[in-house]
C-alpha cells in the first residue's frame, strides 16, 4: 500500500504543479503572479486582512506573504488600514484598481476553468474533490507520524 501512497502523492505533485503553472499563465496577462493573484482573491474573500491571516488562509509564510503584499502595496491595487486591533499590523483591503484587475484575472479564470471541465463529467470532479478533501483531512489527522 505504501507504493500506492507514493504514486498517488506523485501524481498529486504533478497536478499541483500543472495548476500553479496554469495559474501563473492566467496571472500574468494582468502582469500578475499566482502569488499577487491569490493573495487578492483572499483579501476580496474577507476584506480587511492581516498579512498572518492571509498568511494563515494560503498556508505559506507570513514573510512571503508580507513580500507580495508590500508590491502590491507599491502598484496601488491593496492598501493598508490602522488596524484597532494590533498597531503594528495593517489591515488590507483591495483598491478599485486591484479589483479591477482581480476580476479580469478572475474572469479568464472562468473561462478556462469551464473548458477544461468540458472533458470531465461533473460526478467525477464532485467525487474527486469529495476524495481530497478526505485524504487531506486524513493526512493532516496524521501529520505528527
Amino acid at each position: 500500500m505504501s507504493k500506492e501512497m507514493e504514486t498517488l502523492y506523485s501524481e498529486l505533485f504533478e497536478a499541483a504543479g500543472a495548476a500553479r503553472r496554469f495559474g501563473e499563465g492566467l496571472a500574468a496577462r494582468q502582469g500578475q503572479t499566482q502569488a499577487r493573484w491569490q493573495a487578492m482573491w483572499i483579501i476580496d474573500l474577507e476584506d480587511r486582512l492581516t498579512v498572518p491571516q492571509i498568511a494563515r488562509r494560503l498556508g505559506v509564510a507570513r514573510q512571503s506573504v508580507q513580500r507580495v503584499v508590500d508590491e502590491l502595496a507599491e502598484e496601488g491595487l491593496v492598501a493598508a488600514t490602522l488596524n484597532p486591533d494590533h498597531k503594528t499590523s495593517p489591515l488590507f483591503q483591495l483598491t478599485d484598481q486591484g479589483r479591477t484587475v482581480l476580476e479580469a484575472i478572475n474572469r479568464d479564470a472562468d473561462g478556462a476553468h469551464e473548458r477544461i471541465l468540458e472533458g470531465f463529467p461533473i460526478a467525477d470532479v464532485r467525487a474527486l474533490r469529495r476524495l481530497l478533501v478526505a485524504l487531506t483531512a486524513a493526512t493532516r489527522m496524521h501529520h505528527d507520524v
